[in-house]
């Protein structure tokens, strides 16, 4: 049996709204336990989501760019983890802010994840911080 087929497109807030909740919640408010207040914000109107599908149906992974070059949450479903989802979405927000003309791009990794984002170029800065309740770093990517 082949790996199912996934797509990724920039989502349309409110259009998929439903789809990016589901994946959010799942992974941040069932998962780790973030508080529902903590996890939805006035920003989601304001940033360019990007949202996997899988054969073309049901929302598996989203990220989201805001405004200020910030990447963040950034969600993959726990059985679709390390089939390289989470990498595809953060490229793809990556290439949106450099067409965007941001100069670098930034986030803040959960401590468990710095070594996805060093893969991925992302150079971490500054001391650990609690975020949530869950230590994180500030990570950066300046455009080449």
């Amino acid at each position: 049996m082949s790996d199912p087929a996934y797509t990724f497109r920039i989502a349309e807030w409110p259009a998929d709204e439903a789809a990016i909740r589901h994946v959010r919640e799942c992974v941040f408010i069932e998962e780790q336990q973030i508080p529902a207040e903590l996890e939805w914000d006035e920003m989601d109107s304001q940033c360019i989501h990007v949202l996997a599908v899988v054969e073309n149906r049901d929302a598996v992974g989203t990220a989201r760019l805001e405004p200020t070059g910030k990447i963040g949450r950034v969600a993959v479903l726990k059985p679709l983890r390390r089939k390289g989802i989470g990498t595809v979405m953060v490229q793809r927000l990556v290439a949106e802010a450099r067409h965007a003309g941001y100069a670098e791009v930034y986030l803040h990794a959960q401590v468990d994840a710095l070594h996805f984002y060093k893969k991925l170029g992302f150079s971490p800065e500054g001391a650990q911080f609690d975020e949530a309740g869950i230590p994180h770093r500030n990570m950066r990517l300046r455009s080449e």
